[in-house]
């Protein structure tokens, strides 16, 4: 009984498990319930209208919901239709298809909502392509693919009234296996064995932040939508504490004190490097626990192992200390234990205060201040789309590429031999990216998922020969379709040709589209190669200049948010939080340009190599800046106010205003700092100041010198 009610908890906590299920019924409904019920005619075109549906699902509240089901019923109908009417006028028909997608995927400039319900739209126009001219009546056609949208968007709503937190919880959990992921990045940091390779082991560290920043703005959509919902209850209050505490603790370990070349130097034949190395991965544990106890709806409870070995630490470092009482290299280990101190606060004061969070959750109205980025007005919405239309977006530039494509592809479908040649457009709009870097990595994948699932489909059609049997195939294939779309591209192409050749043998063409489909998925492969490659190429529009400005602001601006906490005291307040996100998103941008470089035809191997070696400068400049904000207090010390502002208007005048950087003064600075280091009874805030502030001085110049090599190559 007690394993069964295990079993039971572990699939409701599984949202994939969940999802797999929902898609099963509408899928099962689609076809066995339509071919049981006699309508065999319509399962093509309803399941079709699910399957665009369900791509354009989108967490969001229930009233939202609601109104999404019916802009997207409306646009399915009306494109439809459209596309039936002008479907004996092939210029017009042409026309219409390509401006309409292009103008749908400008819509995504609105918000990530927009972008999945306008895909899904073009994605539509697509399948109305598969029925033109089969149905006696225009609306015939139109409706059926209505009627899957509703189908769909009932069972997700139901699913979502049975478990309306479930998206929530499951970004949250992202967040702290996220954390973890970083946090066991940076633990490799801490082996003795790894000195050959800090600048390789920084720049993934570099990659695994941009993912947890990435996972906490999914999150931050998934709790706005709730708070404006217009209530705001104890589990909400609960998301938002836990939201908090991920911001947090990300602070905390994005944080650095020290060149780790020196923690090998100094420390490798100590047991201190190890003990480091032992506490940032029982973090890491931590807060895979914490993932864990979200999804289970447990009580969090810190572990007792973190404890005692931040005790130990403690104590080996104090025991060094008292061995080597000249050695001051130490402090620097003294400010890490202080920030592996601070996150066991962290969990501890969850474990204690959890209960709390939703018993008094009226007191804690002052945290619902998220930063809200949708639309506002109608000037709001007009700004957001103006400052896309323009080729140095990236939006824009796909948008164009959309429309060049579905031209070039339907001109090419109305030739002799290009019988269902739709599926060149199918292929053209899922290969073809936003970027070339994204759309390159797409090519492979689906010309092997497309040729494996022919192959896979033709014994298939052969050994499977009952209408019934078929279905049965088609739903499962269904269902690992949207299991695998985000996980193994290459797989979900598989299943989803098996799936479409399964439904078209409905039709009595299920060996007819079997070689057409392999020469389209080529045929569309190419045109979306050629349009990102020759259409306003991104390696035209990169400017790396301009990316390097933005990352620069965005990260002195939070620099200046912490200053200001040091002088006036520390909040969490809307505006520090904004420049903290701000700046991290800001990395993300920087860091995927770069990592775009090494993809792009005839790649510039130096200046690949001088741009990694930029970010990893950038990433530690951020995190030497967060490592103050992770400790940020009032303090009246004036020697820790001076050097705080004395570093922040340097590094605003080199690194924005293009000042040339004066290295005697420099030099000046940090030897002051160092003779200030070596006084006794140091404050830990003046001791924790000093220390990123000579890591901000020490490592600017070899910034500035990466960025005018990135500049000297005339980089647009």
């Amino acid at each position: 009984m007690n394993s069964l009610k295990d079993l039971l908890q572990r699939f409701k906590s599984n949202s994939i498990l969940i999802y797999c299920f929902q898609i099963f019924i509408v899928l099962t409904g689609t076809t066995l319930g339509l071919l049981f019920l006699g309508y065999e005619a319509l399962i093509v075109p309803v399941t079709l209208g699910a399957i665009a549906t369900a791509l354009t699902d989108f967490d969001d509240r229930l009233s939202i919901r609601l109104r999404n089901l019916v802009y997207v019923c409306i646009l399915f109908f009306g494109v439809s239709s459209i596309l039936e009417f002008l479907y004996p006028y092939k210029l017009l028909f042409i026309l219409y298809l390509s401006l309409s997608s292009a103008a749908f995927i400008l819509m995504g400039a609105l918000g990530q909502r927009y972008a999945t319900i306008s895909f899904g739209t073009i994605l539509l126009s697509i399948y109305t392509m598969f029925g033109l001219g089969e149905y006696s009546e225009w609306y015939q056609q139109p409706s059926y693919f209505v009627l899957g949208a509703m189908w769909y968007g009932l069972t997700s709503i139901i699913f979502y009234l049975l478990k309306p937190t479930q998206a929530v919880q499951d970004n949250l959990a992202a967040n702290f296996n996220a954390i973890a992921a970083l946090l066991l990045a940076k633990a490799r940091l801490f082996d003795p064995d790894n000195t050959d390779n800090i600048e390789t082991l920084l720049y993934e560290l570099s990659l695994k932040n941009s993912e947890v920043v990435q996972s906490l703005n999914t999150t931050k959509a998934s709790l706005l939508t709730r708070l404006k919902a217009s209530r705001a209850n104890k589990n909400t209050i609960y998301w938002l504490n836990l939201y908090f505490l991920a911001q947090d603790i990300h602070e905390q370990a994005t944080s650095n004190y020290l060149h780790y070349e020196n923690i090998h130097k100094n420390f490798s034949r100590t047991d201190l490097i190890f003990r480091i190395q032992k506490n940032v991965k029982l973090h890491a544990l931590s807060c895979q626990k914490l993932a864990q106890d979200i999804l289970t709806h447990q009580s969090y409870q810190s572990n007792p192992d973190t404890d005692i070995a931040i005790a130990n630490l403690e104590g080996s470092i104090q025991l060094w200390i008292e061995e080597n009482p000249q050695n001051l290299e130490v402090k620097n280990l003294l400010l890490i234990l202080r920030n592996l101190k601070k996150i066991q606060e962290q969990f501890l004061n969850l474990s204690h205060e959890q209960n709390n969070y939703r018993q008094n959750y009226l007191q804690h109205q002052e945290n619902l201040n998220l930063l809200d980025d949708d639309i506002q007005d109608i000037p709001d919405l007009w700004l957001k789309l103006k400052q896309h239309l323009t080729p140095h977006s990236a939006l824009f530039r796909h948008a164009v590429r959309i429309a060049f494509v579905f031209a070039v592809g339907y001109a090419i479908s109305l030739l002799p031999f290009a019988k269902n040649g739709y599926w060149i457009l199918l292929t053209s709009l899922f290969v073809c990216q936003i970027s070339y870097f994204a759309t390159k990595s797409r090519l492979k994948l689906r010309t092997l998922g497309t040729i494996l699932g022919v192959l896979l489909g033709i014994p298939v059609l052969y050994f499977v020969p009952s209408i019934e049997g078929q279905l049965v195939l088609t739903i499962i294939s269904g269902v690992y379709f949207f299991y695998l779309r985000s996980k193994k591209y290459a797989m979900a192409t598989l299943m989803v040709t098996l799936m479409v050749l399964l439904i078209f043998n409905l039709k009595g063409a299920g060996y007819a589209i079997i070689l057409p489909r392999i020469v389209d998925t080529i045929l569309g492969c190419l045109i979306a190669w050629f349009a990102v490659s020759f259409i306003w190429p991104d390696w035209n529009f990169r400017n790396i200049s301009s990316t390097i400005k933005k990352s620069n602001q965005a990260t002195l601006d939070y620099f200046d948010a912490v200053v200001k906490q040091y002088q006036f005291g520390k909040n969490n307040s809307l505006d520090y939080r904004r420049a903290r996100r701000t700046a991290h998103n800001a990395q993300i941008e920087l860091s995927s340009m770069i990592s775009s470089l090494s993809t792009e035809p005839n790649p510039n191997q130096a200046l690949i190599h001088s741009a990694f070696r930029y970010l990893v400068y950038s990433h530690s400049q951020l995190s030497y800046v967060s490592a103050l904000g992770s400790h940020r207090e009032q303090v009246q010390d004036a020697q820790v106010l001076d050097l705080m502002l004395g570093c922040k208007d340097t590094l605003f005048a080199v690194l924005l205003q293009q000042q040339v950087l004066d290295m005697d003064k420099i030099q000046a600075k940090l030897e002051e700092i160092k003779q200030m280091s070596t006084q006794e009874n140091l404050s830990e805030d003046l001791l924790l100041v000093l220390k990123q502030i000579s890591l901000l001085l020490e490592t600017l110049p070899e910034l500035l010198k990466l960025r005018t090599e990135l500049w000297a190559q005339e980089i647009k």
